[in-house]
């Protein structure tokens, strides 16, 4: 009997492959170091087990084959939306997705003026000549999201962060605690973003990692800073 491809449903694909991830504990996402406030990324994305099961049945010795061993690990909101559906190859390989939707755009020569002015705010914020306000400003966030990401792929973790962006991600941190949905809204100002819907054709195949005849997006190294590191 051929098999009949299942609609994803995420809830229902996260209750069926719960039993295959292990939680690993922490209070900082594993990707920018930032507070995660008890949220969890699924490594590899349920997105993904779905599409392996292909609407049949599916082992976890054959999942952990394909796979490795899957993973609940903490992450932000923004990280979190970040990466999407996208299946890294490791924690770096995912920092460059996520840094991805923060650096410059080229395109736009206006773009490179926003990082500016969220350098320059950031660096009255640090001589006290400004208050938390200037975390409305997109551009803020961004410089904050770009320069955590690759501090902490360089250090393999946000111990290794210089004083003043731990200090500036505490109080964004507390900042977007500040009101319902205000992470994911922060995400797609930053990111540009009229709204998280998927594209059709990506509800099928994110950002074509799925088949070989549709090679996965490179995201920029974080190794290579889009900007000057420290503001």
């Amino acid at each position: 009997m051929p098999r009949v491809k299942q609609r994803y449903v995420r809830s229902i694909a996260e209750k069926r492959f719960e039993h295959v991830y292990r939680r690993i504990e922490g209070e900082r996402c594993i990707y920018c170091g930032i507070a995660n406030d008890g949220k969890l990324d699924h490594r590899p994305p349920v997105y993904v087990l779905h599409r392996f099961a292909d609407g049949g049945l599916v082992t976890k010795r054959k999942i952990r084959q394909q796979f490795g061993e899957c993973k609940l690990v903490p992450c932000c909101t923004i990280c979190n939306m970040g990466l999407g559906a996208y299946h890294g190859t490791d924690d770096d390989d995912c920092r460059r997705e996520i840094l991805n939707w923060f650096s410059a755009d080229e395109r736009y020569p206006e773009d490179q003026l926003i990082l500016e002015i969220g350098r320059g705010l950031i660096r009255r914020r640090l001589e006290g000549l400004s208050n938390h306000d200037i975390y409305e400003f997109p551009g803020v966030g961004r410089v904050i999201y770009m320069n955590a990401l690759i501090a902490s792929s360089a250090s393999s973790g946000a111990e290794g962060s210089p004083s003043w962006l731990q200090q500036v991600q505490l109080e964004l941190a507390d900042w977007l605690r500040g009101a319902p949905q205000k992470k994911s809204a922060y995400f797609l100002a930053m990111a540009n973003l009229e709204s998280y819907e998927l594209l059709p054709h990506a509800r099928d195949d994110p950002r074509g990692q799925l088949f070989e005849s549709e090679p996965a997006q490179q995201s920029p190294d974080p190794r290579q800073p889009a900007l000057d590191y420290g503001c």
